[in-house]
């Protein structure tokens, strides 16, 4: 959108002028005395209007009739409408600040289909660079993961956003059954590195004629003060990542 269109628009005699035009061509001298300013002036604003390309002056004679570019016009609608079409990440600022309002410690639930066998969504949950591909929401990338596959194993997550903050969770392997199970304890840290909570992860996978089912139950306990947005945002970033997964796993990048 030009900006000498915007510039115009920001005054708002101006906005009058155009506003009755919409209804119809007019003389200067009948926009000046509908609106109730000076024609000298009305004339300064009609030429700053022109000279944006939204109206038009037309000499007949001795009148001025000046009537609205109405292409211009709808240019603006066009480049409005666009302004006004929600995106994927509206929506999940809406979720989440939702999740942030009602956060509490209850049990989180997701399910979703994948196209990829277990072994391979079970790669997917402990390979370095397989998890890289998915295990972040949008606008992150994964920075470093580590996830020590055997009891007791170390996890490691550390998230990066485009202006280089980052957001480090960690925790432990508690239990393995490849490829139809694992639990692992995975804490957000806070800005002083402490954890905020701890969070395990019960992930079960089981093979279906489309691929592999996927049903993770998140369990939150020892809640620290302070902990609200990273706790309201636990079901809305997972449910982001298990898309993440999906998606991935529908365009072959999980195969072996």
């Amino acid at each position: 959108m030009d900006n000498a269109v915007l510039a115009a628009l920001g005054e708002p005699n101006r906005r009058r002028i155009v506003e009755l035009l919409a209804k119809g061509p007019r003389t200067v001298g009948d926009i000046a005395s509908t609106l109730d300013l000076r024609q000298p002036q009305v004339t300064k604003h009609l030429q700053t209007l022109a000279g944006a390309g939204l109206v038009d002056l037309h000499t007949l004679g001795r009148r001025r009739i000046c009537a609205l570019r109405r292409g211009t016009f709808d240019e603006i609608a066009s480049w409005a409408t666009q302004l006004a079409m929600y995106d994927e990440d509206d929506h999940n600022l809406t979720r989440y600040r939702e999740a942030i309002d009602s956060a509490d410690a209850s049990p989180v639930h997701l399910r979703r289909l994948v196209d990829a066998t277990p072994e391979r969504v079970w790669a997917a949950f402990t390979d370095p660079t397989l998890a890289a591909l998915w295990w972040h929401p949008r606008h992150f990338t994964v920075a470093s993961f580590h996830f020590g596959a055997k009891p007791g194993g170390r996890v490691a997550l550390v998230l990066r956003e485009a202006d280089g903050a980052e957001h480090t969770a960690t925790g432990k392997v508690a239990a393995l059954h490849k490829p139809e199970r694992l639990v692992f304890t995975m804490n957000p840290h806070g800005p002083d590195g402490e954890e905020l909570f701890s969070a395990s992860h019960d992930v079960g996978l089981t093979e279906t004629a489309s691929g592999t089912e996927i049903a993770l139950t998140i369990t939150v306990s020892d809640v620290r003060r302070g902990a609200g947005a990273a706790l309201g945002g636990l079901g809305v970033g997972w449910s982001q990542l298990l898309d993440n997964l999906a998606a991935r796993a529908a365009a072959g990048a999980l195969e072996g």
